[in-house]
């Protein structure tokens, strides 16, 4: 493995190629969110602070489950949920520690079988190849280029029935969302570690350790043979491997110190109800007011009748980092 010296860059993970139904959202007034949400599931509303730091959690109807890819690449173990009052709900302790990453997954559940009219998501962004040092990852069929992608399956009588990908609509904004809320949210404080697989290399960031050594760039290119050993392979079969599983390599890594403060900095309001309406009042005012994103996505579904739940994954070969802002049901509207 080498080890290449350089500035702080956040590298976003990306796995193999994996084909889904592309759908994209449509462009929302950025306070649409707000005013669709009120009367419907927003988890970004403070009864779903419960959740935070649970493996699983209900509230009312509905019940949230965390996940993470097991080192065999096929099992999965339960994970933490994140939950915050501006982005919703995601996963903890993944390269990113507030959202949905490449290996993680939230289900959520219906306590009985539901039509869902729309999602909302948040933390989808676009244009960030530049900062984050993405370029030529974003390979999910039929979704674009230098976009973080989500993706999400529908789930009716206990089966998998259908998978869609959902794409980012605005541009990546001159500041953290979260920081213009509150000047308790740094950014990359949600940061612990970025991994990306680019055709043969698998890069990893990863923190030097001290505060004044740059942060470290690992690589490590994926089939290398030693040449002198290479005649071992002669004659041999070869087969392809999934190469999610080169990840593996890389959980011992190094993650970066200040990636739990913005987590740390909720659950220490918790329990102020009134410092978390702060949170969530500032953040509407500031989509209404100053027009910045956080890069919300409103998808409407059709024929998504009968549904036990959904499942919510961050899709491989691609940016993919993202929240869940909220649902509407269809028996709820009016």
């Amino acid at each position: 493995m080498s080890i290449l010296r350089r500035t702080a860059l956040a590298i976003v993970a990306a796995t193999p190629i994996m084909s889904t139904t592309a759908t994209t959202g449509e462009a929302q007034g950025l306070s649409q969110i707000d005013s669709e949400l009120r009367q419907h599931i927003d988890f970004r509303a403070l009864l779903f602070r419960a959740c935070l730091g649970e493996h699983e959690c209900t509230v009312g109807d509905i019940t949230l489950r965390a996940l993470r890819l097991n080192d065999d690449n096929e099992s999965w173990r339960q994970a933490t949920i994140y939950w915050d009052p501006i982005d919703g709900i995601g996963v903890q302790n993944g390269a990113q520690n507030d959202e949905i990453d490449f290996d993680e997954r939230l289900e959520i559940r219906f306590a009985s079988a539901q039509t869902v009219a729309k999602v909302w998501y948040s933390d989808l962004f676009h244009s960030e190849d530049r900062r984050y040092g993405s370029f030529a990852t974003d390979r999910v069929e039929g979704e674009p280029e230098d976009a973080e992608i989500a993706g999400m399956t529908m789930i009716a009588a206990g089966q998998e029935i259908n998978t869609d990908t959902y794409s980012a609509q605005d541009r990546l904004p001159w500041a953290p969302f979260n920081q213009e809320v509150s000047a308790r949210f740094e950014e990359n404080g949600d940061l612990r570690r970025r991994v990306i697989i680019q055709d043969d290399l698998v890069t990893v960031l990863a923190p030097s350790g001290t505060g004044d050594q740059e942060d470290l760039l690992l690589q490590n290119e994926i089939g290398k043979i030693d040449k002198e050993k290479k005649a071992i392979f002669e004659g041999t079969e070869t087969f392809e491997i999934d190469l999610a599983g080169i990840l593996t390599e890389f959980h011992g890594t190094n993650l970066f110190a200040f990636g739990t403060n913005n987590y740390e900095q909720v659950q220490s309001v918790a329990d102020n109800e009134t410092e978390l309406n702060n949170l969530r009042l500032v953040a509407e005012r500031k989509r209404q007011t100053i027009q910045m994103s956080n890069g919300e996505v409103g998808v409407d579904l059709s024929d998504a009748t009968g549904l036990d739940g959904l499942d919510f994954f961050a899709p491989f070969d691609a940016s993919n980092d993202f929240s869940i802002a909220g649902i509407v049901l269809a028996d709820q509207e009016g």
